[in-house]
């Protein structure tokens, strides 16, 4: 064999053993993948098959399958509420912070999900985009959202009981007092009892309550496949790059 053909041979080897790490499964070193995200990223050993069960809907009530919304990106998805007091706000800031630091922000979608629709539906996509106006905003009725959780391994509940605000209490005890003082003439207490009464109909009755949920935010591949969690520290530029190395290496 001459020299000329065993360089042929050689370089052939060498083309055909590219070829099959690029066409037949050629995959890249998750270990290492998964130290170079971390702690911002933890990365699932294998990707989850989730997306049958991400049935939505939007601010007007329409189903909407997290397909429509991500539209073939990866999907970042963050659970919250809009009346959070701080948590989800700021959540929210950092993440739109990575987005800005990213190199493949483009390939990214991040989807708002609401834990609290009785309260968040109409307001979804205005409270997403007021933190970037890439971000869109999606719920589900509770028993279905109930059934997403489940699915992505995510949690919510309320935390505080649900209160009744009574507006003009001071008037309702005025009017009681004055039903007392008037109880010897039965047309008077009768009047004074229909006018307590009014008052109590009329009283608007408030819902205040918190919700407790997960505080890691998913990552979905265009597939809509869980593929890995973004967990505390949520530090924007740690998150940036985790990011654009998944993106890149799966």
């Amino acid at each position: 064999m001459t020299k000329n053909t065993q360089t042929y041979l050689l370089v052939l080897v060498a083309i055909i053993s590219s070829a099959a790490f690029l066409f037949l499964g050629g995959k890249p070193n998750m270990d290492e993948l998964k130290k170079s995200v971390a702690p911002a990223a933890s990365l699932y050993p294998e990707a989850k098959s989730v997306s049958e069960k991400l049935n939505f809907i939007d601010d007007a009530s329409n189903k909407t399958h997290l397909s429509d919304v991500a539209n073939g990106k990866w999907a970042l998805l963050y659970f919250g509420y809009t009346s959070c007091p701080d948590v989800c706000p700021i959540d929210l800031s950092k993440i739109n912070q990575a987005v800005q630091l990213m190199e493949n922000s483009d390939q990214l979608q991040v989807v708002f999900v609401s834990v609290d629709p009785d309260r968040d539906l109409g307001n979804l996509d205005n409270f997403a985009k007021a933190f970037n106006q890439s971000f869109k905003g999606l719920t589900a009725k509770q028993d279905e959202l109930m059934s997403i959780s489940r699915t992505l391994g995510v949690y919510h509940e309320v935390v505080q009981s649900q209160q009744t605000a009574q507006e003009d209490h001071s008037n309702h005890n005025h009017s009681q007092g004055d039903r007392d003082y008037d109880s010897h003439d039965s047309h008077d207490s009768h009047d004074s009892h229909k006018m307590v009464a009014d008052k109590e109909s009329s009283s608007k009755k408030v819902a205040h309550y918190d919700v407790d949920h997960t505080s890691s935010y998913l990552l979905l591949n265009t597939e809509l496949e869980l593929v890995a969690l973004l967990t505390n520290p949520h530090e924007p530029e740690p998150m940036a790059k985790a990011l654009d190395k998944i993106i890149e290496a799966l």
